[in-house]
């Protein structure tokens, strides 16, 4: 395994923080997916997002208020196949911090095999807030 140093980083400006991503996965979200429908697919996709949200209280999903109402209105349009979740990390901490740590903040969010993931993160935490959506990680010895 290849370790990288937080200047060796991809970075990210995520509002007005510099991120370095940690991780970054793709996986095809129909995948063991015998049979189905859209409205099927958006169910069972937001009961596998409601159950990453309650194991990391720091994922923020794009634009899952849009993927509610769209499973609410039945709509008969299939997801983007890709799912792709980011780990990003910063050295920034909250006020009044002071053991060693950084924060850390996970996004999620689907997209076609045509798209560059790389560049989706960036348009999709340009504008978030780091300090309100990120959670601290205290080093370990």
């Amino acid at each position: 395994m290849t370790k990288a140093r937080m200047h060796e980083l991809r970075g990210y400006e995520v509002g007005p923080v510099r991120a370095g991503l940690r991780a970054l996965t793709v996986k095809d979200d129909r995948e063991g997916m015998l049979e189905g429908t859209p409205y099927l697919h958006r169910r069972m996709s937001l009961l596998r997002i409601g159950t990453a949200m309650a194991a990391d209280p720091h994922l923020y999903v794009h634009d899952l208020d849009v993927l509610r109402a769209d499973a609410e209105s039945r709509l008969d349009e299939w997801l983007p196949r890709e799912r792709v979740r980011a780990r990003l990390t910063s050295g920034w901490l909250p006020g009044g911090c002071t053991e060693p740590g950084h924060t850390e903040l996970s996004v999620m969010w689907f997209q076609t095999a045509a798209e560059d993931p790389f560049a989706r993160l960036a348009a999709i935490v340009r504008p978030l807030d780091w300090a309100s959506l990120a959670g601290f990680v205290p080093f370990e010895d």
